[in-house]
């Protein structure tokens, strides 16, 4: 599951990538758990609260059915839009191995060029580029 939001900050993150080695920009992202009782969106809603400390906002699913990662995998990916959350006083916690950095003040083309220069992983490049879409549909953009 992949969630981007949308506020007047213009925010991303920043969260070490284990599989590369790196810190890769990107999107709030989880897995979805039996404490979401297997529901993609709370699950996306947690994520926001855990990663972003925000809760909240207008709602957008991106993808008519969830993506697949790729021929190999099964794992599905839910992505959404949360236009205008708030920010939460005492969020959820992060989990133990998340190491997440706020992004504040990124434009659209500076989050395409973090895109073409292999800076965001795949997952969360194709989730942007469908928030992308959705906010320019919604005339946000």
């Amino acid at each position: 599951m992949t969630l981007g939001f949308w506020d007047e900050d213009g925010n991303t993150s920043r969260e070490y990538n284990p599989g590369p080695h790196e810190s890769l920009f990107g999107l709030a992202a989880g897995l979805i758990e039996e404490k979401h009782d297997s529901n993609p969106r709370i699950a996306a809603e947690h994520e926001l609260e855990e990663e972003c400390q925000m809760r909240g906002g207008k709602w957008y699913q991106l993808t008519e059915r969830p993506l697949a990662m790729d021929k190999y995998d099964t794992t599905k990916i839910y992505s959404y839009l949360a236009i205008d959350p708030k920010t939460v006083e005492n969020p959820r916690p992060l989990d133990e191995e998340e190491d997440i950095e706020i992004v504040s003040g990124v434009s659209v083309e500076e989050i395409l060029a973090m895109i073409k220069r292999g800076q965001m992983n795949l997952v969360g490049g194709c989730a942007c580029l469908l928030a992308i879409e959705k906010l320019r549909e919604l005339g946000e953009i």
